[in-house]
């Protein structure tokens, strides 16, 4: 299993300090010209993801009731069924995303890993990506549930733990440790950017390709119809590609921080 390393080499598209439109901008410009390899690993996998992550979240049962016998305790169960579905999501795409990070950091410094031996990395770096995952929306969902600041806190904090394992080769808390390290002194611009990158990909998957799913499954079939499922699960799974503008953006700031 190949980790990233220091070693210096040409950058083709190098993480210097700049706003966060520049950055985005860039952000999509070089996920186009690297459109084909990324396709190639998130289509399969994420198609799995949109089909089944639905049909799961289905039997998520409303876990906080009779908390607070408020209408907190569906906001809180609500949170709780949120956090469990990503999770579920993050395990199954996990390969996809691990392969996808390498893809993309490799070609950054101006190699080529050909998809499959991608994928074969990211099912040989799963088992620790999965428990990593697992204590971090753990710990996020903990501080949201307890105080909401805490959670974001310590999300914002812990935010590169996916690139300090795969690429540097961290271990579970050791990736929290490095993450943190980095975030430490550059905690506003690190919340700041997360908060626009996600504001722009939640715009970007949800109304305009969820939009554009929902009304082509409409035409094969009514909602929760198999044939609806199947179509918007693919077209959902079409717009995973664009996490690839995330990772490059997210990538392009951790590499920043770490030369700062």
């Amino acid at each position: 299993m190949a980790i990233e390393t220091e070693e210096e080499s040409i950058e083709i598209f190098k993480p210097n300090d700049k706003g966060f439109f520049s950055l985005l901008g860039e952000s999509f410009k070089y996920f186009l010209l690297h459109l084909p390899a990324i396709a190639t690993i998130v289509v399969p996998v994420f198609l799995v993801v949109e089909f089944l992550v639905p049909f799961l979240s289905k039997f998520i049962p409303d876990l906080a009731e009779g908390w607070t016998d408020t209408f907190l305790d569906d906001l809180l169960s609500d949170i709780i069924r949120a956090i469990v579905v990503s999770l579920i999501g993050a395990i199954i795409g996990g390969i996809a995303w691990i392969a996808t990070i390498r893809v993309i950091a490799s070609s950054l410094k101006g190699e080529k890993i050909p998809p499959v031996q991608a994928m074969k990395d990211g099912s040989a770096m799963l088992p620790m990506f999965v428990v990593t995952a697992i204590l971090y929306y753990l710990l996020v969902g903990i501080g949201i549930v307890l105080l909401l600041v805490p959670g974001i806190v310590i999300g914002i904090y812990f935010i590169f733990w996916q690139f300090s394992y795969v690429l540097r080769g961290k271990g579970a808390i050791s990736a929290f440790t490095y993450s943190k390290d980095l975030v430490s002194g550059n905690f506003v611009r690190v919340f700041l950017n997360v908060v626009g990158i996600w504001i722009v990909m939640y715009v970007l998957n949800n109304f305009v390709i969820g939009l554009i799913a929902s009304n082509v499954a409409n035409l094969v079939g009514e909602d929760d119809s198999i044939p609806y499922m199947l179509v918007d699960a693919i077209f959902n799974a079409l717009g995973k590609v664009f996490e690839g503008v995330r990772i490059i953006f997210m990538l392009s700031l951790f590499k920043n921080l770490e030369k700062s």
